[in-house]
């Protein structure tokens, strides 16, 4: 009991004031702690190329994963852990490090030299109109089309996608395993390639500078936990880009984003992605819309969440300039868009 006169609740509301700010402060320490145990799983599959079981589907979120750093330097600022802030501050600049280039552009104003699109017909049941809607508003020069099913490619052509691109090698397939190229410049050469679980064919184009080599592939996809079809799938992709020579454009839905090791040795080999060249930033193109399909608004829950579709190009003398994802009916894939330029 107080002293007679002296009113003591200031010191009480001091004491449990100060005892609700060690606890708060203990909280966010240990959410700090938290983080950080589950921030460095994907961090270190993404810095030793290590990716068992769900590794390779974690690594695919790494632009997440970037953003998610911040949780983590917040939390150890607010608890004043100076430890754990240094720690925050290192995975967060690492990640930093490696999403950066996707906003840095290459220099590039010259005219227009090529349009490139690649797409996913989601076996084979997106919408023909809108395709062709997408070849001719886009004014493309090239459009892979990957899980290109028999009936898909007649509905193709009734919708009249040889009207805007009267060139096309397609090789359609049951389910997922087909894929095609459609082209405004003629084709003097098609191949289907062995060894990939899906279609993936290689194209000589003849352009006004020659001949360009492009290679469609569509390789499987890693599974929760057995992903041998994939490794195998990407390494059969990177055997057959080394061995190309002259100007080449790779497109289709390589099931990779530019965090796995089997892209970055595709980079490797010189190769460069267009979102990275055009400094387009994280362009994600799948899921695309609810449950992965949309046909018209609403759209809740839209936003894709990994980039696995990609344009590359090595030794063409040509820049990504733009690149841009374009949303599609019946599809759980958006479309991918590469301008390039002359520099």
């Amino acid at each position: 009991m107080g002293e007679p006169g002296v009113d003591t609740r200031d010191g009480t509301s001091a004491s449990a004031l100060s005892s609700l700010a060690r606890g708060l402060t203990a909280i966010a320490r240990a959410l700090a702690f938290l983080a950080l145990l589950a921030i460095p799983v994907p961090v270190l599959a993404r810095l030793t190329g290590v990716e068992w079981g769900p590794l390779a589907v974690l690594v695919s979120l790494m632009p997440w994963v970037t953003l998610a750093t911040a949780i983590p330097v917040v939390l150890s600022l607010l608890a004043r852990a100076w430890v754990l802030l240094a720690f925050s501050l290192a995975v967060a600049a690492l990640c930093g490090w490696w999403i950066a280039p996707l906003y840095v552009a290459s220099a590039a104003d010259g005219d227009v030299a090529m349009r490139v699109a690649t797409f996913s017909l989601a076996n084979g049941q997106a919408d023909a109109d809108a395709v062709v809607e997408l070849a001719h508003g886009r004014d493309l020069d090239l459009l892979v089309l990957t899980e290109l099913t028999p009936q898909a490619l007649e509905r193709l052509d009734e919708a009249g996608l040889s009207d805007v691109m009267p060139y096309s090698a397609a090789y359609p397939g049951d389910w997922k395993f087909g894929t095609g190229l459609w082209s405004t410049h003629p084709i003097a050469q098609a191949e289907s390639l062995p060894g990939f679980t899906a279609q993936a064919i290689r194209v000589e184009v003849g352009t006004g500078d020659g001949h360009l080599t492009v290679v469609a592939a569509h390789p499987e996809s890693p599974g929760v936990l057995d992903h041998a079809d994939w490794d195998a799938d990407l390494s059969a992709l990177v055997d057959v880009l080394a061995a190309q020579e002259g100007p080449v454009i790779v497109a289709g839905d390589l099931n990779s984003t530019r965090d796995h090791a089997g892209f970055r040795e595709i980079e490797g080999l010189g190769y460069a992605d267009a979102s990275d060249e055009a400094g387009a930033g994280v362009n994600a193109t799948y899921p695309n819309g609810p449950m992965g399909f949309h046909h018209g608004p609403p759209m809740w829950l839209s936003q894709p969440l990994v980039g696995i579709d990609h344009v590359l190009a090595r030794d063409t003398g040509m820049v990504a300039a733009e690149v841009a994802t374009v949303a599609m009916p019946w599809s759980d894939h958006r479309a991918l868009v590469a301008t390039y330029r002359w520099p």
